[in-house]
């Protein structure tokens, strides 16, 4: 199994219209679908258009990731990918199965709730993934991942 990596996406709105992010910076009250996409970190390709954004890809060096696409070989299926993150509450986690884009492998999404509980929410930071295809199963942890804003519940 390949050592693979995620990059968030933001402002989404098909498959050859997004932008990619260093986290996903979100509201813990209101409801979203998060995107992200995974690379293989052992295949690079060489090219002199190196991506100008933040993250892992860096334009200095002219090698970037090349995509993975889970599920490529009938013999790897199913797939199934979820995503990890730790809760407010201490020692909590919220997990979550993402979704496989229908036209592109290497893109998955999942939709996170409005929390009305401050508690429930996820807490900013790393966050876990893990890829099961067939019987293998991949994990790994995207640092810095989230940053959750809370926002004001009142005042006392």
């Amino acid at each position: 199994m390949p050592r693979l990596t995620s990059q968030p996406i933001i402002n989404f709105c098909c498959i050859n219209d997004f932008q990619y992010a260093s986290q996903w910076t979100i509201r813990a009250t209101d409801a979203q679908t998060l995107y992200f996409q995974l690379f293989d970190l052992d295949n690079t390709s060489q090219s002199p258009y190196a991506p100008l954004n933040s993250g892992f890809f860096n334009a200095a060096i002219a090698t970037t990731p090349q995509r993975y696409i889970a599920g490529a070989c009938p013999s790897v299926s199913p797939v199934v990918m979820t995503v990890t993150f730790p809760s407010l509450n201490a020692g909590n986690t919220l997990t979550y199965t993402a979704t496989q884009d229908p036209d592109d492998g290497s893109v998955f999404s999942f939709s996170l709730p409005g929390y009305t509980n401050a508690g429930s929410a996820p807490a900013s930071g790393n966050v876990m993934f893990s890829l099961t295809q067939g019987t293998v199963t991949s994990s790994w942890t995207a640092q810095n991942m989230l940053a959750v804003e809370m926002t004001n519940q009142g005042c006392c």
